[in-house]
């Protein structure tokens, strides 16, 4: 009966530490393959030259868009309802990044054209020498977002009886280019500054400052003006104001002239602020 009893007992012994083995043998396997799992979306986040890839931009997009507009909210004011989508935009423009398309939906171009997703990926150094066309999936999000957040106070406004100048927004009654330009420039220099603000870009710098109304409309420096120029203009002014105060003001006033881009002062000493 004795031996009997060692048997059972050592049958049970031995039964345990093979289900033991094979639990860690099985475990070991699942974490191997997530392992592998993880590292193969890693891999497919980037392109060969380690830059974000169309199904990379896909995925960071659909992941993370939810809580960029949480942060953007946190950090400038509510968004009503605004929706996030990647497509290839190539086939409506070579250059934009994005596209905000009254009244809810942005377009996020899924083209291979991003230095990263976040500019806190990148090295201190890289940080410091990007340039404007050096564009993170992120801050064209945050910029897109702002057109958005633009249109939402000319909606707000208008709806308080408060003056919006025709050139802004999406009905305009006096589509004069020069005064549609001053207000492209208006915009994306808003847009370009809550960039920067957000800490999604380089500190704010100019090194190419007009000195003539030639260097203003010439074709050749459109992205500088309206993208560059733009902030370098609006940056002091929106410092003062704050984005959304400063935004209405901007809103509630005639865009500026070429001349009064040439010459800021001008177009700030004729604003009325209420």
């Amino acid at each position: 009966m004795l031996n009997l009893f060692l048997f059972v007992k050592d049958f049970d012994y031995i039964r345990i530490m093979r289900i033991l083995f094979i639990s860690i043998l099985l475990l070991f396997s699942l974490q191997t393959l997530a392992s592998e799992g993880i590292q193969e979306l890693k891999d497919s986040m980037y392109n060969r030259q380690g830059k974000p890839s169309t199904y990379g931009i896909n995925y960071y997009v659909n992941k993370n868009s939810l809580d960029i507009i949480k942060e953007y909210e946190y950090l400038i004011d509510t968004l009503y309802d605004v929706y996030i989508f990647t497509d290839n935009l190539k086939e409506t423009s070579d250059d934009d990044l994005g596209e905000f398309y009254i009244p809810d939906q942005i377009v996020i171009t899924n083209q291979e054209k991003y230095i990263a997703y976040e500019f806190r990926n990148l090295s201190k150094f890289k940080q410091k020498i990007t340039l404007y066309n050096e564009r993170t999936v992120k801050a064209v999000i945050f910029h897109e977002l702002t057109h958005a957040y633009v249109n939402q106070l000319i909606y707000v406004m208008k709806q308080e009886n408060k003056i919006v100048s025709s050139e802004y927004g999406a009905l305009r009654m006096f589509p004069n280019p020069a005064t549609r330009f001053g207000a492209e420039f208006i915009e994306e220099g808003i847009c370009e500054y809550a960039v920067y603000f957000l800490h999604e870009s380089k500190p704010i710098k100019n090194n190419v400052i007009p000195q003539t109304l030639t260097d203003i409309t010439d074709g050749i420096n459109r992205v500088n003006i309206l993208y560059v120029y733009s902030v370098y203009v609006l940056q002091n002014f929106l410092d003062k104001y704050g984005l959304k105060k400063g935004i209405e003001i901007l809103l509630g006033n005639k865009p500026p002239t070429p001349k009064e881009m040439l010459k800021p002062e001008l177009f700030f000493n004729r604003l009325k602020i209420n």
